[in-house]
């Protein structure tokens, strides 16, 4: 790791020593200095306004000649003061290295200090991991490559838990315990929790801290699968779903206002637990995406106020989000910033930082934020919580991804994470104006016109601050989402949200041509640009701070070049190379154009738009036959036959159905295969035949070639008298 420098203005005399090398101020970023030295002239024209803006606390000097006096006001917002004097360079170079050194070890957070000094002392290791410190892997020359690769480094901070000099990351003893109290504190919470293995994990610690069978679970439809996994099939709690909106291009947006009323939620109650119906407070827990996978981002404050009188505890999974509290016009929406009272509900929050802030994939967090109801019967103490949290929590973790949720902490710290997240934002908003500005059918998903005025006539300024840039309302032709209030959801700033030609904006209805986003998700693939995810007429791109404009520069070229190939029907083989080589029989001869209206044509003839809302509408929810436990049981003890997509019909379904991303079940263990459900994975597998290469993944079915043609088939609970006659047979 290489030392921090010391950034000096050319103004400055010289009057100090160092054997830290020396970079000019005005060609540094502050980003790998440990201290400043500026003359009074930099102070005076600015200098250290800009340096204090960045939020690092950097220690500044200031270095003077001829008897300078350095302005009163700036004292106390500097670490001292060097005069030119040739007698005194060695000692103001030892404030000046005490100064650096102090900075550069509180600029590491908690655990990632202990890990450095730990490794540092090169331990000679007899414990796990068996690799120790790499040296296994050099005794091979794959190994040795492997080693290489990925720096030593690496290796020599994989440790074991034998030494308890780097305290326990399960029981919460030492440096972790500190690290995860720090972060607590930068989101606001009252205790953190550092979870390895994906929000998949964290939502089944909560769900597994917090239900037991018959408990009553208000759910959103649009949660991902490792709710249904941690509540309905681990937990057995009984879900009381809620519908959630899709519009006609497939972003997935939020749950309709009116599922908020607290009398519709009554109702609901009765049709699975008649005699909770009336409770006081019937949900033992609320599980409701902060942030939809497609930026559709919720009121976390309408939310509490709605329903939280009836919840004991909500859970905002929050693994599309997390920034939202350092983004000012975003702060109503954050679950961790609201004043809560006794009445209120416990919050719970999980956090994918491995999504969209500073994590390795695979690191998480969970937020607990319930001091208010401690000592209620409802409460959930943390030796509960760190119970369910050991259950799913390997006992090897890897340190390397514990460090990066302290190093993650510390970077949100203070102004510096507001200064990330606004750069990000303003960076989303410009990207947007260049779309609007060069592309004539790839459009940013943005109001058309805000108080009349185009969206990107406004200053990047004024929009950064300025939700009303971004609010879904209601009745609005340009988003098309139907059940939505007032002030109920906006779209997430850091998710650069496209669709694509094919749907009336006016009516929401399939038009005769169109280009179905897998095929540009594909283009943009082949000339080295990676989406997010993309679904029917929809593409999104997720934009952190990691970004800048020359980046997102080359993404709007990439789309002006797209539309170009597009209007000139340029060959296939031109614009996919790669699917056109892997399936040239198929697709031999053909145009851009006639790939886009083959797939267009195949969405519009089974409306498959349609029938992605209808499988999220209460109206077309697949019937319940049996709890989900009881389904995932039967699966296990095999009670289940394979049979294909038709034969389904009418059949209770032994696993969960969806496709990934977004992660989300249409159909969930126990409810029986039709309707909207049936037609929709129909629509998919005729896809599947018809245009080879652009298959999606599917889960919770299975792929089969039959005579030629691939066929879908699912598991699905045998018939009782077949499971009796199965019993039987089994005993003979």
């Amino acid at each position: 790791m290489s030392e921090l420098k010391i950034a000096v203005s050319r103004s400055c005399p010289d009057c100090f020593s160092t054997h830290r090398a020396c970079v000019n101020i005005d060609e540094s970023n502050y980003i790998d200095v440990a201290a400043i030295i500026l003359s009074v002239s930099d102070v005076e024209r600015g200098k250290l306004d800009e340096i204090d803006a960045t939020g690092y606390d950097i220690p500044v000097f200031i270095a003077t000649e001829n008897e300078e006096r350095v302005p009163a006001e700036y004292l106390p917002r500097i670490s001292g003061v060097f005069e030119h004097c040739e007698s005194r360079k060695e000692f103001y170079g030892r404030q000046l290295e005490t100064a650096a050194s102090h900075y550069e070890t509180q600029l590491r957070p908690p655990f990632f200090r202990a890990l450095v000094d730990y490794v540092n002392q090169g331990n000679s290791a007899f414990d796990c991991p068996g690799h120790q410190g790499g040296e296994f892997f050099r005794r091979h020359p794959a190994g040795n490559q492997f080693v290489e690769y990925f720096g030593e480094m690496l290796f020599r901070s994989d440790l074991c838990n034998a030494d308890v000099a780097m305290g326990d990351l399960l029981i919460h003893e030492g440096a972790p315990c500190i690290a995860q109290q720090h972060a607590a504190k930068v989101f606001n919470a009252d205790k953190t929790y550092f979870v390895l293995n994906g929000t998949s994990s964290s939502n089944k610690v909560v769900l597994n801290a917090l239900l037991t069978p018959g408990d009553l679970v208000l759910f959103d439809r649009n949660n991902h699968k490792s709710n249904h996994h941690g509540a309905l099939l681990q937990a057995g709690a009984t879900p009381v779903y809620l519908e959630t909106a899709r519009n006609p291009y497939g972003f997935i947006g939020g749950i309709d206002a009116h599922c908020f009323e607290e009398s519709y939620l009554r109702e609901l109650i009765a049709e699975v637990a008649p005699q909770r119906a009336k409770e006081a407070r019937p949900f033992r827990l609320a599980v409701i995406q902060l942030g939809t996978y497609d930026g559709t981002i919720y009121n976390a404050r309408q939310v509490v106020d709605k329903i939280g009188h009836l919840c004991d505890y909500i859970l905002f999974d929050s693994a599309w989000v997390g920034y939202e509290q350092f983004i000012p016009m975003m702060a109503d929406c954050s679950p961790l910033l609201l004043d809560l009272n006794e009445n209120d509900p416990g919050i719970l929050v999980t956090q994918s930082v491995h999504k969209q802030q500073a994590g390795f994939s695979q690191t998480s967090q969970i937020h607990k934020k319930d001091s208010h109801i401690k000592g209620q019967q409802r409460y959930v103490p943390h030796k509960r919580m760190n119970n369910a949290f050991m259950m799913h929590a390997s006992t090897s973790p890897f340190y390397p991804l514990f460090a990066a949720l302290d190093i993650n902490a510390k970077m949100h710290e203070g102004v510096s994470g507001r200064n990330m997240w606004m750069d990000c934002v303003v960076n989303g908003i410009n990207a947007r104006k260049l779309i609007l500005d060069n592309c004539q059918h790839i459009r940013p998903f943005v109001p058309e016109l805000v108080d009349g005025k185009p969206w990107q006539s406004y200053e990047t300024a004024q929009i950064a601050v300025d939700l009303r840039f971004f609010q879904f309302v209601p009745g609005e032709h340009w988003h098309s989402f139907e059940g939505y209030a007032e002030n109920q959801y906006f779209v997430d700033p850091c998710k650069l949200l496209l669709t694509t030609p094919g749907i009336d904006a006016r009516n929401g209805e399939y038009e005769a041509f169109g280009v179905p986003a897998t095929i540009l998700a594909n283009f943009l693939r082949e000339n080295g640009v990676v989406p997010e995810k993309c679904d029917l007429n929809s593409i999104l791109f997720l934009l952190t701070p990691a970004e800048d404009m020359a980046k997102l520069q080359q993404l709007v070229a990439l789309l002006v070049r797209f539309e170009k190939l597009l209007e000139s029907d340029a060959p296939l083989a031109e614009v996919l190379p790669s699917i056109y080589k892997q399936h040239e029989e198929r697709y031999a001869g053909y145009t851009l154009r006639q790939l886009c209206q083959e797939m267009h044509d195949l969405y519009a003839r089974h409306n498959v738009k349609q029938l992605q809302k209808e499988m999220f509408r209460k109206e077309h929810f697949p019937r319940v036959s049996m709890n989900p436990q009881e389904a995932n049981y039967a699966y296990l003890r095999g009670e289940v036959e394979l049979v294909r997509l038709p034969d389904a019909e009418g059949r209770i379904a032994a696993e969960g159905a969806l496709p990934y991303p977004p992660g989300v079940l249409c159909v969930v263990p126990g409810e029986i295969w039709g309707g909207a459900v049936l037609r929709y994975f129909s629509a998919l597998e005729e896809g599947i035949n018809l245009l080879p290469g652009f298959a999606p993944e599917l889960q919770g079915v299975y792929i089969e070639e039959h005579d030629g043609r691939k066929q879908v088939w699912c598991y699905v609970i045998k018939p009782r008298d077949a499971q009796s006659t199965l019993l039987k047979g089994e005993k003979l």
